[in-house]
């Protein structure tokens, strides 16, 4: 027998040596495989989302979910980018027909087809979420036809459910009306058609129910009526709120308050209502009492009308005591409210910055005495002592501006011959108040939540 000699065997063990060398290092690694959820509760129709994030050391050929009793097979091909961490998200709806339980198996694939799998269970649970109802305010008007002697409505309202909506029954007692409705989809509207023979009130009630037996019971008032005569509207520029009951002899500036238009016909503004009884009304002309007086039907709540052929029939809207942000939409007579997140205006410290020798105190960023949660106050002294043109006060919070409101003096020969304040809305100025033109001491009331200001006569 020939003899390996030591020369050879050295040579045999770098041969190995270049060959491992030459194997791409952690090729024989398996992928890693992280999923969100090893359990998903579902129901026929429900959407589910299957997340979680693959990595491996060579790179990835594909990442895939399947599930072939349900049909579902979805790839994510990575051939050309061989990312060695992929996060996957997959989105699928259960179907109509499911069957539970079920596995879906998550299937991550290196470019060398080595296979990382996690199986993930999916068992049946009912849907938890009662069906929403949305359209129907809980009073409705309905108008009543003096001469045929009848009301007719026909109201829209849209249903959405979390599961498929199953029914939906209406019932009106009173006229011994009664419908069901035959549900299929996750969101429907229905059409509720009634006559009424007599003016009345007349509730109400809708019963919705979706597959998984949640049930919805809303009720509502249908008030037939005879039609409120409201007034011709026209998209206005700008519409203003005040306070029901004050005293606007009392104020120079901060009595109507402005409401932003955010679109046609349809306005906002921010309020506060120190009582549940404070009430507001709206008003295009900034008069209590002129044209276009806009409030609440005293009958059906929530509705905003005009109504000047009838001089004190609409009351003042009352939102209840607090903060809130209002929204008016005077073509489909509503209006909307939200409560306001006073968390900001809470901490705030708020200021005056003043110009020097125009006004007492004359000092630049006087403190303004907290008088409650958000509400400042000052007492001030406009005088007409001779002043340099262009010099004003504004209000501000920690020594920077709001870009709100300020006042600003006017001048005849040099001198300060009144006041008047420019509101601003978006950036722009806009409106003024009548002048100033006598020394006058106010006291000036901020409220930093909702930005307002006002000045009432000491």
């Amino acid at each position: 027998m020939k003899k390996i000699s030591i020369i050879h065997y050295s040579l045999l063990f770098l041969l190995l040596l270049i060959v491992s060398s030459c194997r791409e290092e952690g090729a024989d690694l398996r992928p890693g495989l992280y999923v969100d959820t090893e359990l998903v509760d579902a129901f026929p129709g429900k959407e589910v989302t299957i997340s979680g994030q693959a990595s491996c050391y060579t790179g990835f050929e594909s990442v895939s979910i399947v599930c072939d009793a349900w049909k579902i097979s979805q790839v994510d091909e990575l051939k050309t980018q061989k990312p060695v961490v992929w996060n996957f998200s997959y989105s699928f709806t259960v179907p109509q027909d499911a069957e539970f339980p079920q596995e879906l198996l998550i299937t991550a694939t290196d470019v060398h087809g080595t296979q990382m799998k996690k199986s993930i269970s999916v068992r049946y649970a009912p849907a938890t979420t009662p069906p929403y109802i949305d359209g129907l305010k809980k009073q409705i008007a309905v108008d009543f036809d003096e001469e045929s002697g009848s009301g007719e409505c026909q109201l829209k309202a849209t249903l959405y459910g979390e599961d498929m909506l199953k029914s939906a029954v209406v019932e009106i007692p009173s006229v011994s009306y009664s419908e069901t409705f035959v549900l299929s989809k996750r969101e429907e509207e229905i059409v509720i058609q009634c006559k009424f023979d007599a003016k009345g009130t007349y509730p109400m009630t809708i019963t919705v129910t979706d597959n998984s037996e949640n049930t919805t019971v809303s009720e509502h008032k249908l008030i037939v009526m005879k039609p409120e005569q409201t007034d011709e509207i026209k998209d206005y520029p700008y519409m203003w709120v005040f306070t029901a009951g004050a005293d606007e002899s009392q104020y120079l500036y901060g009595f109507y308050q402005y409401l932003n238009r955010q679109d046609s016909y349809q306005y906002e503004v921010f309020v506060y209502a120190p009582s549940d009884e404070t009430a507001f009304f709206f008003t295009p002309t900034r008069e209590t009492n002129g044209e276009r007086l806009f409030g609440e039907s005293p009958y059906v709540e929530d509705r905003i009308i005009s109504m000047q052929s009838e001089p004190g029939y609409v009351k003042g809207y009352k939102p209840g005591k607090g903060y809130w942000g209002l929204w008016i939409d005077i073509k489909e007579k509503s209006i909307r409210k939200w409560s306001m997140d006073r968390s900001d205006a809470r901490s705030a410290q708020l200021y005056i910055a003043t110009a020097e020798g125009l006004l007492t105190p004359s000092s630049f960023f006087t403190p303004m005495e907290k008088k409650g949660e958000t509400i400042y106050q000052n007492t001030l002294e406009f005088t007409l002592t001779p002043a340099m043109s262009g010099q004003w006060f504004t209000f501000t919070e920690n020594g920077g501006e709001w870009d709100v409101n300020e006042w600003r003096p006017w001048f005849a020969d040099g001198d300060v011959a009144g006041w008047y304040f420019k509101e601003k809305k978006d950036g722009n100025d806009s409106g003024t108040m009548p002048t100033v033109t006598t020394d006058t001491d106010v006291t000036m009331r901020f409220d930093a939540a909702i930005k307002w200001c006002w000045i009432i006569k000491k």
